[in-house]
């Protein structure tokens, strides 16, 4: 089975999901449409996308590569090949299913708990890092709830996210480093801290849901 992961920028990989992804024996496959690299059309059979975050903003149609990755994931939709969306990821995934993605009143930036409606999804800890939002695409059911928004979404094997199970401390200090204008120092501070506090059990968090999306644990109440 090939991992296909659709990474728009180097401060934004794919961290936690890539040695979740060797525990399995899946073979990773990064694609970078933000860098000129054409997406693979169709996603074939077998194959099972991640989309990750980005600092942009899915509902911005003058960004150059987003229409070749709303394509994208809507032919893996009609393919039936499983994707997880995150974050920025999430909304394009809302996106390609019809949903609206919207800005926030204000961004959603620390590590947060949810209201989780399956098993597969722990509610938390878990890193929120976004300024938009989606609303719940028509034929899909909710995940998690609470924060700011709507924070997971699924259909069939598909599942979008608005927090970052993937996140590791060296993601999140390059985001606090690279936040314009700068995160509050004491924002800054917490995040780092909550990130040494919670790793193990947002890393165990993170993997049991990312295994509960490839295996169909995430399906309709």
């Amino acid at each position: 089975m090939r991992l296909l992961v659709v990474e728009h920028q180097p401060d934004a990989p794919a961290g936690l999901v890539g040695g979740w992804a060797a525990g399995r024996g899946l073979a990773v496959t990064t694609l970078r449409p933000a860098s000129g690299q054409p997406l693979p059309r169709p996603a074939s059979p077998g194959d099972v996308v991640v989309v990750l975050g980005s600092e942009e903003t899915a509902f911005d149609d003058s960004i150059p590569w987003l229409a070749s990755e709303l394509a994208f994931v809507r032919q893996a939709l009609e393919s039936s090949v499983p994707v997880l969306g995150i974050c920025f990821g999430g909304q394009v995934l809302a996106r390609a299913l019809g949903a609206r993605v919207y800005r926030l009143a204000a961004p959603e930036i620390g590590w947060m708990s949810v209201v989780s409606k399956q098993a597969g999804l722990a509610e938390g800890p878990w890193l929120a890092w976004h300024r938009d939002g989606f609303e719940l695409p028509a034929g899909c059911y909710e995940l998690a709830t609470g924060g700011a928004s709507l924070q997971a979404f699924g259909v069939g094997p598909h599942v979008g996210l608005q927090f970052h199970p993937e996140v590791t401390r060296p993601i999140a200090e390059a985001w606090i480093a690279g936040t314009e204008p700068p995160l509050d120092p004491l924002l800054a501070r917490q995040i780092l801290r909550d990130c040494d506090d919670a790793r193990e059990l947002a890393a165990a968090n993170a993997e049991t849901l990312f295994s509960a999306w490839l295996d169909g644990g995430l399906t309709a109440p």
